[in-house]
């Protein structure tokens, strides 16, 4: 996993808002009044997107060059830095305490290979829901 990125990001005025896409990540547009507001939503976009490619095992694009990238008379191209480190960090997942029951024989079997229950129990659900793994 890579710990920084730089991505070009295209900011479009439109009426009252900023709209903003992502030439390396096609299909991701998101919108703020203020440019300080478009800033901090397509770094969350782009954190968003580079978790779920590093959570695939996938490769991030490379960045777009600047010559590469069409722009139209009002758009503004900025490039925003991630530090994945802080963004990962960011990520808060609450947790809820389950009681479970289990035979008795399948518990001792699973405490003498210091089994821990709580993760085996959230891998089993997020295979069984089609979720991947974070």
């Amino acid at each position: 996993m890579e710990e920084n990125y730089i991505y070009p990001v295209i900011l479009k005025r439109e009426d009252s808002e900023i709209l903003v896409s992502f030439p390396d990540f096609p299909g991701q547009v998101t919108c703020a009044e203020t440019e300080e507001e478009a800033i901090k939503a397509a770094q969350e976009i782009l954190s968003i997107c580079i978790r779920d490619i590093e959570d695939r095992g996938g490769e991030c694009p490379l960045p777009s060059k600047y010559q590469d990238i069409k722009l139209e008379d009002d758009d503004k191209l900025v490039y925003i830095h991630m530090w994945m480190p802080y963004f990962r960090h960011i990520e808060k997942i609450i947790y809820v305490k389950k009681t479970l029951t289990v035979p008795k024989w399948l518990d001792e079997m699973a405490k003498k290979k210091n089994i821990n229950f709580s993760a085996v129990l959230v891998k089993g659900l997020k295979n069984e829901l089609g979720i991947g793994e974070r």
